[in-house]
């Protein structure tokens, strides 16, 4: 590696505290300093604080509520009682995605490597019957076997909503 290829980190932090260049008595040349002798401005860019992330969970709120919903008017063995049920189920449904599935996925990743990721249907068919289970007779799922095809109809219908009509990269 050449002298160009690299900077002081503590002269560079330096001349951004103190707004000055280097004397050319220094061991660097003008052109190696040149990026940082116009732009003062530092730019810090968080990369994965690990946070719990309000929007995130507010948006998948949302979308829960009104595929919850379509999926009970189109499946036999799948039932809300009513709107206020459909909130219950998909704030449930949210709590449960947000801290319990990243704990299921971890236990199964083997098992889902080695299905080539069909198994991660099963998780979220395992996370809806889960669901109905804690909502009681407000939202029930007749069998595993409804709760894993619904499963893959809300994933299949959420990543919709989020990619064509929402705009929204996939959180």
């Amino acid at each position: 590696m050449s002298n160009k290829d690299y900077y002081d980190e503590d002269e560079v932090i330096d001349s951004l505290v103190n707004d000055k260049t280097p004397n050319k008595n220094e061991n660097f040349s003008n052109d190696r300093w040149q990026g940082f002798s116009g732009n003062r401005n530092v730019n810090v860019h968080q990369v994965g604080c690990g946070c719990f992330d309000i929007r995130k969970f507010l948006i998948n709120f949302l979308i829960y509520t009104i595929v919850l919903m379509v999926t009970a008017g189109l499946f036999p063995g799948f039932y809300i009682a009513n709107f206020s049920a459909a909130l219950r189920a998909a704030f449930t449904l949210s709590l449960l995605n947000t801290f319990v599935k990243p704990l299921l996925v971890f236990a199964t990743f083997p098992l889902t490597i080695a299905t080539l990721g069909m198994f991660y249907l099963v998780v979220n068919g395992i996370i809806i019957w889960i669901t109905a289970g804690i909502m009681g007779d407000s939202f029930v799922i007749s069998s595993f076997f409804t709760a894993f095809i619904a499963a893959i109809f809300i994933s299949t219908l959420q990543h919709f909503i989020k990619k064509h009509l929402l705009k929204v990269d996939q959180m």
